[in-house]
């Protein structure tokens, strides 16, 4: 069993995807397109609708919701192999001069305790590369050819491309 697969077992099936063509934040009236190729990847993102059935308390019902920034998420978490190492990449979609890295952080942390719990459970020692992705709309760039990526001293990069090419990020 690969690590996508031990990773998608621990999730719930709500809020994972292995199909997207599209990076979208709604409230922010934006998307990017999604190019995997035949690049494997779990998405997972926590900008879903929430039915009060099957969550009365919300995405975190451990948290006071009334804490500024408790419930704060990024909007992409994706999961991808690449040469036996395990890629996490967190991405943010934002407007304007907002900060991401909160946003950013928080990804983060729920990421390790995801690995955490993919490395109880099935006795694993996974470390993963975690990258930290800003996609502003200013830096979208219309009919841009692929680009080499690079990430600072942080593992974060600005988005500036007109398509998010899987394969490229995984470095």
């Amino acid at each position: 069993m690969s690590k996508l697969d031990k990773i998608s077992n621990v999730l719930d099936p709500h809020f994972k995807e292995t199909d997207i063509t599209k990076l979208k934040e709604v409230k922010e009236d934006m998307e990017i397109i999604f190019v995997s190729g035949n690049q494997r990847f779990l998405s997972f993102s926590y900008d879903k609708e929430l039915t009060r059935n099957e969550f009365p308390k919300g995405l975190f019902p451990f948290f006071n919701k009334g804490e500024a920034l408790v419930n704060s998420f990024c909007d992409y978490v994706i999961f991808s192999e690449k040469e036996g190492d395990l890629y996490v990449l967190l991405i943010e979609l934002k407007k304007g001069n907002n900060n991401v890295t909160k946003q950013l952080s928080a990804g983060k942390c729920f990421t390790e305790y995801i690995i955490s719990t993919v490395n109880r459970v099935y006795d694993l020692n996974i470390t993963p590369k975690i990258r930290l992705i800003s996609i502003r709309d200013r830096h979208i760039k219309p009919k841009q050819m692929q680009k080499e990526i690079n990430y600072d001293e942080n593992n974060f990069h600005t988005f500036c491309s007109s398509k998010f090419w899987l394969k490229s990020y995984l470095k």
